[in-house]
Parts: structure tokens; sequence; C-alpha cells
């Protein structure tokens, strides 16, 4: 099924995903936080164990998107 609004012909490259190094992405997540929350990452961090964000519905997506980029999110 065609999705709506894309022409028939239209080609469609989906670029392959590539492994961060440790590095980009902690500067990856540095500058989202900074970007979407003017802190840093490790004041978000804070922020977010601590509940600062809970109920904040105008950037809840954002507050999700990047908690679920930390680290001790993904720790067993």
């Amino acid at each position: 099924m065609l999705q709506k609004n894309v022409p028939e012909n239209t080609d469609i490259t989906i670029p392959k995903p590539r492994i961060l190094t440790e590095e980009e992405s902690l500067r990856m997540r540095e500058n989202l936080a900074q970007k979407n929350f003017g802190m840093s990452l490790e004041e978000f961090t804070k922020a977010w164990k601590a509940g600062e964000f809970d109920g904040d519905r105008a950037r809840h997506g954002k507050v999700i998107a990047l908690a679920m980029m930390l680290p001790e999110y993904w720790e067993d």
C-alpha cells in the first residue's frame, strides 16, 4: 500500500543505521539536554531521577526520548 501524498515514482533512500561511539553518544545526549532543557546531561539526569519532570506535559516527549538514552535506563 502506498503512503498518501507520496508520488509513486519517488525514490526514497533510507540511510543505513550506524553504531555511535561512546563519545558520539555522550555528545549527542549532552547537546539534546542543553538544547531542549537548557541544562547539562548530568543536571538533566539528576532532575529526571528526582521526578522534576513528572507532569511536564509540554516537554513530555522530549523528556522521555532523552531519558531512554541514559545508560542507566538500559543497565540490568
